[in-house]
Parts: structure tokens; C-alpha cells; sequence
């Protein structure tokens, strides 16, 4: 069954045995899996950046050191679904074996209990770690610049936040005063969201943070580089620091008070 889930992304047999290692024993460098498979070192390489360029493993890093794991069915199929909507809809029977088979797919469970990094590169790697946020069981934390967003990927986030609209997700985000950041605001009730808006002078950050759940994301939309840390500690740790940055922010934002 995983030769045949495997054939809808086209693999070709090396390409397969190193991702069934990789499933098979959980998150290892390059290196290891070179070992493992006694293939030259660069050529592993080199699978494990398409297989994580087409959404099968995840990119961590730990010591310095990069390690690949499966990405788990759930955000596989997010990932083609993203791809689906770039492609007019060639990836439907990718996306149906996922639903019927994903779990063939099950990350082991090497390390699951620790701390887990997650390095997201390149456009569609930001739409990933974004898409994740859908899936948040909770309100979501967010410091966000919303021109930085929108520079980088101008056509993603006006569905996005219908979609989170959708899920009935809501999010409390701290922006800069910006002009972008004053008309996103005036769809806060529809979008689920209520705002804060803090001087750009004092405050202007680009980068952006995403808290919800176990997990958070720090998104640099000028680098295109994303890091989520999956971590109880460290996210209920971030959740506290935003709570005090809230207060300080002031006032819900109102259409007639603009900061500046």
C-alpha cells in the first residue's frame, strides 16, 4: 500500500526507500540516513530536499544540525490542497488517496514527547506553516504587520481569512499602525478577530508571531524563512508574554482612534 501512495507523488525507487526510512526510524541528518542506506551523502541530500519541497517530510533543526521527519497525513494533504488551487485541480486523486489512506503515512513516534523545530523556506513552505494555523483548537495569539503579508503573498490571505472566518477560528492580533492595518481592522467582527493597533514608531516590528496550542511560529516574510516550535512550555511561556503585551497595547481598536 505505501509503494502505491507513494506512485501518486511520482517517486522514483530511491526516492522511495528513503522516505520509507525515514518513516520507518523518525527524524535523522543526512548524514545518518546516508549510513543507513549506504548511499553517497549528497545524493540522500538531494531526495530529502525535493521530498520536503513536495510535502512529504519536515525540516527541523536541532544542535545545528538538520534533520528530516514524515510530515504527518493531515498537513500532507493541506499541502496539496494549496498546490491544487496553483495547478486547477490536477492533484485531486493525490488528495483522495490521502484522505482514504493517509495514515499508511503516520509519522513514527521517534521524539514526539520533545520539543520539535520546523524550518518552512520559500513561498509555498510559508503557505504551509500558515495553513497550519487553521487547525489551532484555540484562539490565536498574532503580532503581524500586514503590509509585510501582503508584499509576500499578495493573493493568499483575503481567502485565508474567510477560511479561518469559516472554521470559526478566532485570533486577537497586535499590528503597527499602518493604512493596511487600519482598513483590515473594519472587518475584525466578520473575520473574528479583534485588533490592536500600536505606534509604528515605537513598536515597528516586520517579522510575524503566531501563538496557538503547543506551538509557536515565527514568520519572516522578507527572508521568506518560518520557524514553528512545537513545545507546551515554550508556547504557554509566549502566551504569557503576549498577554502583557495586550495590556499594553491599550484600547480595542475603534474605526475613529487611529494610532500613531
Amino acid at each position: 500500500m505505501i509503494d502505491n501512495l507513494l506512485n501518486i507523488f511520482k517517486l522514483n525507487d530511491k526516492e522511495k526507500r528513503v522516505f520509507k526510512k525515514v518513516l520507518e526510524i523518525g527524524g535523522q541528518p543526512a548524514s545518518a540516513l546516508s549510513r543507513l542506506l549506504e548511499q553517497p551523502r549528497n545524493t540522500v541530500r538531494d531526495i530529502l530536499d525535493k521530498l520536503t519541497k513536495i510535502g512529504l517530510l519536515a525540516r527541523t533543526k536541532k544542535a545545528n544540525t538538520q534533520y528530516y521527519s514524515a510530515e504527518t497525513p493531515q498537513n500532507i494533504e493541506r499541502f496539496l490542497e494549496m498546490r491544487k488551487k496553483k495547478t486547477t485541480g490536477q492533484l485531486d486523486q493525490q488528495i483522495d488517496f490521502i484522505k482514504r489512506f493517509g495514515e499508511e503515512l503516520q509519522p513514527h513516534k521517534y521524539h514526539q514527547s520533545r520539543p520539535k523545530v520546523t524550518f518552512y523556506e520559500g513561498e509555498d513552505g510559508l503557505r504551509r506553516v500558515y495553513e497550519d494555523t487553521l487547525t489551532s483548537q484555540e484562539t490565536i495569539r498574532a503580532y503581524a504587520s500586514l503590509h509585510e503579508m501582503y508584499e509576500t503573498l499578495s493573493n493568499y490571505f483575503p481567502e485565508y481569512f474567510k477560511r479561518r472566518a469559516k472554521k470559526k477560528i478566532k485570533i486577537r492580533a497586535i499590528f503597527p499602525y499602518s493604512k493596511e492595518a487600519l482598513e483590515r481592522c473594519k472587518y475584525d467582527k466578520e473575520e473574528l478577530r479583534e485588533s490592536r493597533l500600536v505606534s509604528r514608531f515605537k513598536f515597528h516590528f516586520t517579522p510575524e508571531i503566531n501563538i496557538y496550542d503547543n506551538k509557536f511560529i515565527i514568520i519572516s516574510w522578507r527572508e521568506k524563512l518560518a520557524i514553528m516550535i512545537e513545545s507546551q512550555e515554550i508556547a504557554d511561556a509566549m502566551k504569557a508574554a503576549f498577554e502583557l503585551a495586550w495590556i499594553t497595547a491599550g484600547s480595542p481598536f475603534q474605526p475613529a482612534k487611529q494610532h500613531r
